[in-house]
């Protein structure tokens, strides 16, 4: 069963340099996400399903899956927390 996820409706981003800036309009806050971090933003942003953000990025980054599996999953629990984006159905 796919697992869907998509950026909140009251953030806006920008991809400087490699890195995304990211605004919580309701909050206030701005945060950062480095190079991997830009790059499972912009996958979530395309697909809107974790599994094929996962997939994706296991194609493009030599890593052990399992480790990409933990540390993606720590990422959108991440982003879940500071509102950033929404996951499940």
């Amino acid at each position: 069963m796919p697992e869907p996820i998509r950026i909140a409706d009251d953030v806006v981003f920008e991809v400087l340099d490699g890195e995304t800036v990211v605004l919580n309009l309701t909050s206030g806050e701005y945060h950062t996400l480095n190079g991997s971090g830009t790059r499972a933003w912009q996958l979530i942003e395309e697909h809107g399903d974790l599994d094929r953000v996962r997939a994706a990025m296991a194609a493009e980054f030599d890593v052990d899956e399992d480790r990409l599996a933990a540390d993606l999953d720590a990422l959108v629990r991440d982003l879940v927390e500071r509102r950033l984006v929404t996951a499940g159905s």
